[in-house]
């Protein structure tokens, strides 16, 4: 293939992608600073190693309990059936129930929790669970903490603080006041804990008030599975035998509840009868002093076979208006209690009186069910709660409506009944007047007995009922120990450790390549533009910019030597070649690529001419130590010839014409005919011309050269040249603003993947280049004089 035949500007590549992380890059980059990653998990896992080492250990403990659907039979059932204590029980409100506030708050009180022992340490503080001395608080001002020491078995020390010199001494036993709690402290010699000699501990007092919402919280209650009656309760806690204790008092507590729920009715029944018999009791006397009164003042002591008949058959009747009686008495009893109290579980039922109603008792069991659970809650706002009174609101009027339906019957009943007695009555008026005063007295006395007899028997009952009655709440596993600690987890501690470890400096580069706005490497201007990539040069760390000619062996001047190789491919065989060679911004290597450039086709034996044709900031001229007298302002202007401009340097076949004297318009000078004649002579005259100009960013000065030029040479900088700036370059480039243009990377510091061009051959499909990188950066930028 000819030479020749090799177009002047290379075809454009595929349209520029968007700029993303390169993860191989941010990984190469973490190899690199690998160090990073051992100070971090060197923190991490010492970290872990401490919270391991001093958090307190927090252990579960766990319960079953056994919640019966109905009473076991028993000694007093078999003689009773016991309808007061077997009740409704809403088994959803159990778990509420254990959990609720009063019971949890009576629970703490009974096993004296406010009061606590600690040991303080440097680092933890632990509790002395159950220490040989015991203390009863006898009245406190809310919460307390002191030191205490026990200085013998008789005597021990109070002090308020750790620092404190000033101390009182007390003797076991003793009524104290100190600092507003009155207490006693007790030797006890069965405890589990035992406190050394003048060690001193800490003493806190705390209302059980305050402690029951953390216990209310840390306390989980639930069904073992859906429809059983087992419940299953767990804590966890850094005290798994206080936790046991506590879970054993809870269930001591929730036992007592459940009996004193079941007994309630039968206590209530008992003394309301009991209140009624010392009525009918004084009645029933009256009436036997007034019968035998009239059977000592009468010769009569006993009736005819008519009237005993008539007698037994109002006695009959009567009986039955007595239940009516008594019924009507519970309905207005029951009125009146619905209507004036505020709490309903005081209620009788009806059935503790002979009231046969099981939709009437029905109703009053979930009543008491329910007033139970607004008892525990208090006026807690939970949905429990707001339920509970729209069902006790429902149920009181269903309550009074029962009432009213059976009051009309019993209405009805009654009226029978009465036209019955009066019946009988009108059949006695025909006996004698001793006769019917004796059956009078009779009646009066054996309606009163019978009245007296039923109450009897309802005590009776009531007494078997409640004697009879055992709680439903049975334990099925005990309180116990549930393994070992569940807080801290070492493995899960060091494992967390180390992915903090390694995540947390793998997230700053990743972040630190998400920030980083400048060009790193071949890969990101391949993604950002579509403008050819020529080349990469080295990083130098010396001050002297003619690289090439005073170490010609260096990889640097290797680079040159490959830019120069990969240039031909451009430029095809053309004798005569300007190339013009610029950046975006100030610092990226402008005149040190000019100046090696130059050199190294010199070295070819080419002819070569630089031109600094910034003439804002002249300053090339100085690294071959020349002059800037005249230069190309100098020409432009019309004061010098070509021949008085170009400055010969110290080396073969290499010549310059500096920037000149600085003008006060450039870039009008640039465009004037002077600058064309300029190219023309200088082109003449030598066979390379390196123009190095102004950055396009700052000036537009090298737009104007862009018709003079064979290539352009655009050098970006790595991890200096902004990212927006080589895109702004890709729309002039697509625009056609510049044309045969080539980009050069310049100041490879950093190797690996994303950095530079490598140590390796081959260069896309336009022949043999050889590019380098180079050692790390040490002194920072400004390693190129040029501003």
């Amino acid at each position: 293939m000819n030479l020749d035949d090799i177009p002047k500007e290379l075809p454009a590549r595929l349209p520029a992608q968007p700029f993303n992380i390169d993860v191989k890059r941010v990984l190469f980059k973490g190899l690199r600073y690998w160090y990073v990653f051992v100070i971090s998990l060197a923190l991490t896992v010492s970290y872990a190693y401490l919270k391991t080492r001093y958090a307190v250990k927090i252990y579960p403990v766990t319960a079953s309990i056994l919640i019966k659907e109905k009473e076991e039979t028993s000694e007093g059932k078999l003689l009773y059936n016991n309808p007061l204590v077997s009740g409704y029980r809403n088994y959803e409100n159990e778990p509420y129930l254990i959990k609720s506030y009063p019971l949890i708050q009576r629970t703490l009180e009974a096993l004296n929790f406010g009061v606590a022992f600690y040991n303080e340490g440097k680092v933890l503080t632990t509790e002395i669970y159950d220490p040989q001395i015991k203390a009863t608080v006898l009245k406190n001002g809310g919460d307390h903490r002191f030191y205490c020491r026990i200085i013998n078995a008789k005597q021990y020390q109070l002090y308020s603080s750790s620092e404190s010199n000033e101390f009182l001494t007390y003797s076991f036993g003793d009524t104290v006041t100190y600092q507003g709690l009155t207490f006693i402290f007790s030797s006890r010699s069965n405890a589990r804990a035992t406190i050394n000699l003048n060690q001193p501990v800490v003493f806190t007092y705390s209302d059980p008030a305050h402690l029951t919402g953390s216990y209310v919280g840390a306390l989980q209650a639930s069904w073992t599975e859906e429809g059983a009656g087992v419940m299953d309760l767990r804590i966890s806690g850094s005290n798994p035998q206080k936790d046991i204790d506590f879970i054993n008092g809870l269930i001591q507590q929730y036992q007592e509840f459940d009996l004193d729920k079941k007994n309630q009715a039968a206590t209530r029944t008992i003394e309301f009868i009991g209140s009624q018999l010392a009525i009918i009791s004084d009645s029933l006397h009256l009436a036997e002093r007034q019968l035998e009164r009239f059977k000592s003042q009468n010769s009569i002591s006993d009736v005819s076979a008519d009237a005993q008949r008539l007698s037994e058959q109002i006695s009959s009747v009567e009986e039955q208006g007595t239940l009516l009686r008594i019924k009507a008495n519970y309905y207005r009893y029951l009125r009146d209690y619905l209507q004036k109290d505020e709490f309903l579980d005081k209620i009788i039922l009806p059935i503790s009186i002979g009231i046969n109603d099981p939709i009437l008792s029905n109703f009053i069991s979930k009543l008491i069910d329910l007033q139970e659970t607004l008892r525990l809650n208090g006026t807690t706002d939970n949905p429990l709660v707001n339920e509970a009174k729209r069902k006790v609101s429902e149920l009181k009027k269903a309550i009074l409506e029962s009432v009213k339906n059976q009051e009309a019957v019993d209405n009805i009943n009654g009226n029978f009944i009465a036209n019955k007695v009066k019946g009988f009555e009108k059949e006695l008026s025909g006996l004698p007047a001793a006769e019917r005063k004796l059956i009078s007295f009779k009646r009066n006395y054996s309606f009163l007995e019978s009245i007296y007899m039923f109450l009897l028997q309802k005590r009776a009952e009531a007494g078997i009922s409640r004697a009879s009655t055992t709680t439903d709440i049975d334990i099925v596993n005990p309180p116990m120990q549930a393994g070992g600690p569940t807080s801290p987890k070492p493995g899960q501690n060091y494992v967390f450790a180390f992915a903090v470890g390694l995540l947390f400096p793998a997230l700053v580069f990743i972040l630190m390549e998400l920030l980083n706005s400048k060009v790193q490497s071949k890969e990101d201007v391949e993604k950002i533009t579509s403008i050819p990539f020529i080349g990469g040069i080295g990083h130098k760390s010396g001050e002297n910019n003619i690289e090439v000619l005073t170490k010609p062996k260096t990889a640097i001047a290797e680079s040159f030597r490959a830019l120069r190789s990969n240039l031909s491919y451009f430029l095809g065989k053309r004798e005569k070649v300007v190339i013009i060679i610029t950046s975006s911004i100030s610092g990226e290597g402008k005149t040190f690529t000019s100046i090696n450039l130059a050199s190294v086709i010199s070295l070819s034996d080419k002819k070569t001419l630089i031109v600094g044709a910034d003439m804002r900031k002249p300053k090339l001229y100085s690294d071959f130590n020349l002059v800037n007298d005249v230069g190309l302002s100098s020409y432009l202007a019309g004061i010098a010839n070509f021949d008085t401009i170009v400055q010969s340097t110290s080396y073969s076949n290499l010549d310059l014409i500096s920037g000149g004297p600085v003008p006060p318009n450039p870039s009008e000078l640039l465009l004037t005919n002077r600058m064309y004649e300029f190219l023309g002579e200088a082109k003449s005259r030598y066979d390379f011309v390196i123009i190095d100009t102004p950055p396009l960013a700052i000036v537009s000065d090298a737009f104007a050269f862009a018709d003079y030029a064979d290539h352009t040479l655009f050098v970006i900088r790595q991890n200096y040249t902004p990212i927006e700036l080589i895109r702004t370059l890709d729309d002039s480039y697509r625009s056609g603003k510049l044309k045969n243009v080539s980009i050069l990377l310049n100041d490879i510091y950093r190797t690996g993947h994303g950095y530079g061009y490598g140590y390796g051959y081959g260069y896309g499909g336009y022949g043999y280049g050889y590019g380098y990188g180079y050692q790390s950066k040490k002194n920072g930028y400004g390693y190129y004089s040029e501003s």
